[in-house]
């Protein structure tokens, strides 16, 4: 059993390990794209196209491509492209709308597709109870400054909420309050769904490319007894770590990337015990693929796909169960070579019954 475990701990610390690259290059991906910014602007296209049923989707994905690349929401400048914004709370949003309705929809600044929607915008919140954006946004706030004065105990987007339902009730932001939760919601699980994908593509990258076979893999844990126990060290200095890491995120409240210098150590380590062996040209790379299992390799891309903090997980439950199974094997060891009298040798305490036996008799 306890050999078992051992193997377990072995395969996950090799899974944990990879799963950080995986990690990385998915978030590479994620980032080099702008999936979430690019699924926020989606969701704000659908909730703009809510709100009246003459708002042209052009014109929608214009507004709110002007929210997300604002000074204020803006994710920064890639490569000279400035980034889509990633989050936006809903009073946030019912004041850039106002903003951007305030403005002049003549402005030379802009191009000819962003004046139309500029123009739909004012004539949407017209129709919806707001004819004047530039009053109303000046009266939340004036509003939300009064609140922060007579009542500085509430939070910031309580005082924003309150200026907004007192100085801008109306049909347009009753429907932005309605709608916006539920929009939100669908865009964290277009996100999540998009992610997983890019997490399998990750880990079919890292696994090819490194041709992790698992099937290979366990048979050498199951044979190589110093391996295992090289694995099980490695396992406790791993969680001794993250343990460290733990203590030092519950009193930042932020969480503390791994450094490329750990991670650089935990791929070192499996290069030593071979399992992890870039090869030197293309040519041995290509000739290797004769020794790997191909049933083996596809179980690695789906392990790696759970993600490192699911290995973590199995790890630190491994090694737990393995400190158990160790006690109870050292104490059965020392009572095996220990003499013990003969009525406790007995199995069950046979002797002594059976005593008690041929007295009755």
């Amino acid at each position: 059993m306890l050999k078992s475990i051992d193997i377990l701990i072995g395969l996950s610390v090799v899974m944990l390990i990879v799963s950080m690259a995986v990690t990385l290059m998915t978030q590479a991906m994620l980032a080099l794209r702008q999936s979430r910014g690019k699924h926020l602007l989606a969701g704000l296209v659908d909730l703009l196209e809510q709100l009246d049923p003459g708002v042209e989707r052009r014109c929608a994905e214009e507004i709110a491509k002007m929210i997300l690349r604002s000074p204020i929401l803006n994710g920064g400048k890639i490569f000279g492209l400035i980034r889509y914004g990633e989050v936006i709370h809903r009073e946030e949003l019912t004041k850039m709308l106002l903003d951007l309705a305030s403005r002049d929809p003549k402005d030379v600044t802009m191009t000819e597709l962003q004046q139309t929607a500029l123009k739909g915008l004012k004539k949407v919140m017209a129709e919806n109870g707001i004819s004047d954006p530039d009053q109303t946004l000046k009266n939340i706030h004036m509003a939300a400054l009064q609140l922060e004065k007579s009542n500085p105990e509430l939070a910031h987007d309580v005082r924003q909420n309150i200026a907004l339902l007192q100085e801008a009730a109306s049909q347009f932001l009753a429907k932005i309050n309605l709608q916006f939760d539920s929009v939100i919601d669908r865009v964290s699980e277009r996100f999540t769904f998009g992610a997983r994908v890019w997490t399998f593509v990750s880990a079919t990258v890292v696994a090819v490319v490194l041709q992790l076979d698992t099937v290979t893999l366990v048979n050498r844990f199951a044979m190589d007894d110093a391996m295992r126990t090289a694995f099980v060290e490695e396992a406790m200095k791993i969680d001794q770590a993250q343990y460290v890491v733990a203590s030092l995120e519950a009193q930042s409240a932020t969480p503390l990337p791994v450094s490329d210098k750990i991670e650089r150590q935990y791929f070192t380590f499996l290069a030593k015990q071979g399992v992890i062996l870039p090869p030197t040209s293309l040519e041995l790379w290509f000739d290797n693929w004769k020794n790997v299992n191909l049933p083996g390799l596809m179980i690695s891309i789906l392990l790696l796909s759970l993600g490192a903090p699911f290995w973590y997980s199995v790890l630190n439950r491994s090694l737990q169960l393995r400190s158990v199974l160790a006690r109870k094997d050292d104490i059965q060891r020392v009572i095996r070579h220990t003499t013990q009298p003969a009525g406790e040798v007995s199995d069950g305490g046979v002797g002594a019954s059976g005593g008690s036996r041929s007295s009755g008799l």
